[in-house]
């Protein structure tokens, strides 16, 4: 069966009962944040001519999503981010990839972030290893990443990610332990292996935000994330480009009907030509960068 099959057949589902999936269908816990995440064909976008197609593109978005819903969206795209993004991890080993962390930094202008994120497709597993922040000014999020695969038109990743605004070299295994007391991984705590930019990567992160969809009781903030290898030239394409909308965590519920139109905008999407259905998410590609960083590892 072709993903169009299948796809056809889910919005079909839409058009007689009026959404994509029950509201007991649903089983991403209250806790957890929503992020509908899209993969887009990076070469739509050149540098020089960022705006003007990410304005003409996310009409498009709109127009689509009003039909879909039948609710307002609004797209008045403007640029809030630009920052630098990193990733670190044991050279030749991918340690913490293989036991499902990601360490990220994020540097805006003086201010840099680093997080420590562990990921699963497990909800309870991730709960688990949820901490609390010890530093006065960390922060910590469960999120539930919703994405598309070929024949999985609703592909979930669970996250807990713990973040402090604070930045020692991340060279050393140390680094980890000094900012995350929490964080053990026995035998790599005792080794304590060197740590090295993943890929040798620097990628100059672009965000545009001011794009809301209306879903009743809740809205939905959408953005369009673009990753450049280093600062980018006038006709240089991003190595990444994904369109995302975000419901923040409820510790009420989510109210059915957001969550049955949520899904409902984000089947919509999935046909649109703009789409990459398959293509690596944003941290694999970084991943993939350098074939060889991580040579060891799955």
């Amino acid at each position: 069966m072709t993903r169009f099959t299948i796809l056809a057949g889910l919005l079909g589902l839409v058009c007689v009962f009026g959404a994509p999936l029950s509201a007991a269908q649903d089983d991403i816990p209250a806790s957890f944040s929503r992020e509908y995440k899209l993969m887009l064909t990076p070469s739509l976008f050149v540098y020089q001519n960022e705006a003007q197609t990410v304005a003409r593109l996310l009409a498009e978005v709109e127009n689509t999503l009003e039909s879909a819903i039948g609710r307002k969206v609004r797209a008045k795209p403007v640029l809030k981010k630009q920052r630098e993004v990193r990733f670190y991890d044991v050279p030749r080993r991918c340690d913490l990839r293989h036991y499902g962390y990601v360490l990220r930094e994020r540097t805006d202008k003086a201010q840099t972030e680093v997080t420590l994120k562990y990921r699963a497709t497990d909800s309870q597993q991730v709960e688990r290893h949820a901490t609390q922040p010890r530093a006065p000014n960390a922060q910590s999020k469960l999120e539930a990443d919703i994405g598309v695969q070929p024949d999985e038109p609703f592909n979930v990743v669970y996250s807990h990610s713990l973040s402090i605004e604070k930045r020692p070299a991340l060279d050393e295994w140390q680094a980890i332990e000094l900012l995350f007391p929490d964080f053990a991984i026995p035998h790599l705590n005792a080794d304590k292996p060197p740590l090295a930019l993943v890929g040798g990567l620097v990628i100059h992160e672009r965000v545009y935000k001011n794009i809301k969809i209306d879903l009743g009781r809740q809205d939905a903030q959408m953005s369009l994330t673009l990753w450049y290898q280093g600062q980018p030239r006038a006709n240089q394409s991003p190595l990444i480009a994904e369109l995302s909308f975000k419901l923040d965590a409820q510790a009420q519920g989510y109210a059915p009907k957001v969550i049955e139109r949520a899904q409902q905008a984000f089947l919509a999407l999935q046909s649109w030509s703009a789409v990459a259905v398959g293509a690596a998410t944003k941290t694999a590609r970084v991943y993939q960068f350098q074939t060889d960083f991580c040579q060891s590892s799955d």
